[in-house]
């Protein structure tokens, strides 16, 4: 089972320095009379963090943990065995460089764009239930380490879209003018969060559909019976109600 934590979305607003450019550089149509900034540059950093291993939760506390994607209520009556949780998103700073106008009005264009995309948290728990080096433990951990493989394998996959949509965007930053740096900042930064929101998106249901392909009834049925139906031995019982 997986945990599909709440996306981090950072956007660094980072300006350049002021400059002023001569007259005959201003030209281009995007922004009146702004022209003459250099091309933006991009860097784009794939993001896997360490994975962790956690088999100090108990199976009530592992099935109560938020944030579980759409599937199967748990590989044994409801109750969760084990579960892989992955935080994912995009850190992005953008810098710019600013050209002030007579009219007091500013002219910004894209200088440098660093985006980091990936998982910042990856960790993989085992109930503490299920001891260690039991035939059930490997069997739960075995089925874990596929929602590892699938999230790998995804993330190879999109980095080549990632870096596709980010050339985009970078292409669609012309220089702007506007009133206040701040106005003339949020513009340039515009087609970057664009282009990531999208990516995000398309990651995120991608991401629960393969996954999905891993939480399936049948894998949960083969859970309960491998080992000889072990898992039965460390799963809760239910509370024994008293006659009146």
């Amino acid at each position: 089972m997986t945990v599909r934590r709440l996306l981090l979305s950072l956007l660094a607003a980072v300006p350049g320095a002021l400059f002023a450019l001569p007259a005959a550089a201003q030209g281009m149509d995007q922004g009146v009379g702004c022209g003459g900034f250099p091309p933006a540059s991009l860097s784009l950093d794939i993001a896997v963090a360490p994975l962790q291993r956690n088999d100090g939760l108990a199976i009530a506390q592992l099935t109560r943990l938020p944030g579980r994607t759409p599937g199967p209520a748990g590989s044994a009556r409801g109750h969760v065995l084990g579960l892989t949780l992955a935080r994912y998103g995009e850190q992005s700073q953008v810098s710019a460089l600013f050209q002030r106008l007579p009219d007091g009005s500013y002219c910004a264009s894209a200088n440098k764009l660093a985006v980091s995309f990936g998982y910042q948290e990856r960790t993989v728990f085992i109930a503490r239930e299920l001891p260690a080096g039991s035939c059930v433990h490997g069997e739960v951990l075995a089925h874990e380490m596929r929602h590892v493989a699938v999230d790998e394998a995804l993330l190879r996959e999109f980095t080549p879209l990632i870096r596709q949509r980010l050339d985009e965007a970078v292409a669609r930053m012309a220089p702007v003018r506007s009133r206040t740096q701040q106005q003339a900042m949020a513009a340039v930064r515009r087609p970057l969060e664009q282009a990531m929101r999208g990516v995000m998106q398309e990651f995120g249901r991608e991401r629960d559909r393969r996954q999905a392909q891993v939480d399936t009834v049948e894998e949960y049925a083969r859970i309960r019976q491998v080992c000889n139906g072990e898992v039965t031995k460390y799963l809760p019982q239910p509370p024994v109600r008293r006659r009146a």
